[in-house]
């Protein structure tokens, strides 16, 4: 890695600077990073999508697209990283080092780390860098640092990109693009792969050719996203910027710096030089002690634009208001505390039962209901019997309204059931509970409402079982 050969501007960037620089770089290098990942991925995606036809289970494929995507990251982390560095790989170079970035610790990618929430940034410090086990644990704390948060809200993201945006984009133009068979309506996927829109399938193979199509488009956005995250903690941790000023520097005035360094052994080293014998941590401590060497620390506080100067005005009226403000304002709030206590103590009170309470009124039968006099001295002494005479005398109407009117002052008066004025017929038959009285009053609904009138012999039926529901 020469990092005087870098191909991109090095200089201390905001996090979401460095981000936007991963998606410029993909910009620039999209043909040389998307034709491998494209050649790796496809198949792969194909036997998950095959697998899942086998199975009879699309969400088999999706699951195995989604493990998998620590290996596509690889591809796409292979050819920016030497990209970055000025060499453009050809795909059949990325190809033919499969066993390279293969062999970087991608079954630990597949199994503990496959949740790790910065894959992205964390990523170059096992295939780029090597490091693995403690090592890499420790490089990974100190690189993810004030920007580990920027790395995690990376993934969440594309996440939602992937699966709100993409992923639902794609499977509804599925369904809207693909051809159907037009006798059954079916889609050319159900055809081929069966019927999966059932109320036990959550995802279609609609849904399985959508997500990789997802994943094919924006990972290599995510990883170079992450990758240039890297690259910027790196530029702040180690001053490559610095290092590749001066490595171009002394490319250009490289023979003037070796008459000067020659010059300076020659002239200023002293002869005799004495080693000395000094603990390497001492001396470290003893530098790190300087002033210059302090730690960095954000800091937010408010002071005042008058720092330095003496005011003349006196503010101690303005403090004594604010205390008395606060001092009304905590009384107000201890007040409408007790308040609320009180209320809910006299709402409880109001809804528990009470010892001395009076005994609610006995039950009063109305007078009338829904327009008709109950009174039962009102009635013919055998109701039945005058329905049915004026049924064969062809006045069905009344000898409805003479069984209806029956049935409720029995209920009410004879059978103890609390009917109110304010009842209506549904809840009348709710609380009767007679399977008699719901078809009476069904047919009276259909001849009062409805001017459907029953048929004679309907009307004869329901007053001879009259007697038997009321007996």
């Amino acid at each position: 890695m020469q990092l005087a050969e870098i191909a991109i501007s090095l200089r201390r960037r905001s996090p979401w600077e460095a981000m936007d620089l991963g998606l410029t770089m993909l910009q620039r290098w999209w043909r040389q990073v998307y034709l491998p990942h494209l050649l790796v991925a496809v198949p792969l995606m194909a036997a998950a999508i095959a697998i899942g036809w086998a199975f009879e289970r699309a969400w088999v494929a999706i699951l195995i697209v989604w493990w998998l995507k620590p290996l596509l990251d690889r591809v796409v982390l292979h050819v920016l990283s030497r990209a970055v560095f000025g060499e453009l790989q050809s795909t059949r170079a990325v190809l033919r080092a499969a066993r390279e970035w293969l062999g970087t610790g991608l079954l630990m990618a597949l199994t503990f780390r496959r949740f790790d929430a910065a894959r992205a940034f964390n990523l170059p410090v096992r295939q780029l860098e090597g490091q693995a086990g403690r090592a890499a644990r420790e490089r990974r704390a100190v690189l993810g640092r004030r920007v580990g948060a920027y790395a995690t809200l990376l993934t969440l993201v594309c996440f939602a990109l992937e699966v709100i945006v993409l992923w639902t984009t794609f499977g509804l133009l599925a369904e809207i693009f693909l051809p159907a068979k037009a006798d059954q309506g079916e889609s050319i996927l159900e055809v081929l792969f069966g019927d999966t829109d059932n109320a036990a399938a959550v995802f279609t193979f609609e849904d399985a050719f959508a997500y990789p199509l997802a994943v094919l488009i924006l990972e290599p956005f995510y990883v170079a996203a992450g990758f240039a995250l890297y690259l910027n903690r790196r530029t702040l941790l180690e001053g490559w910027d610095i290092e590749v000023a001066l490595r171009r520097i002394a490319q250009r005035h490289a023979a003037a710096l070796l008459f000067l360094c020659c010059a300076f052994f020659a002239f200023a080293m002293p002869r005799d030089v004495q080693a000395q014998e000094k603990d390497p941590k001492t001396e470290i401590q003893e530098v790190l002690q300087a002033k210059e060497f302090g730690y960095y620390r954000d800091v937010k506080r408010w002071e005042s634009i008058l720092r330095g100067e003496e005011s003349s005005t006196d503010l101690t009226w303005l403090q004594a208001i604010a205390y008395a403000l606060a001092k009304i304002g905590e009384i107000a709030l201890w007040v409408g505390a007790g308040a609320l206590v009180a209320y809910a103590l006299w709402w409880a009170s109001r809804m528990l039962p009470r010892a001395g309470a009076p005994a609610p009124e006995p039950y009063q039968p109305p007078a009338a209901l829904f327009g008709m006099d109950l009174a039962p001295e009102k009635l013919p002494p055998d109701v039945p019997a005058a329905a049915a005479a004026l049924a064969r005398e062809g006045r069905l109407r009344e000898a409805l309204g003479l069984l209806y009117r029956g049935a409720l002052s029995e209920l009410v008066h004879r059978r103890g059931v609390q009917l109110l004025a304010s009842h209506t017929e549904g809840e009348a038959v709710r609380l009767a509970g007679l399977p008699y009285f719901e078809v009476l009053v069904d047919a009276w609904q259909r001849c009062a409402y409805a001017r459907r009138m029953p048929a004679s012999a309907e009307v004869e039926q329901l007053a001879a079982g009259y007697g038997k529901a009321f007996a």
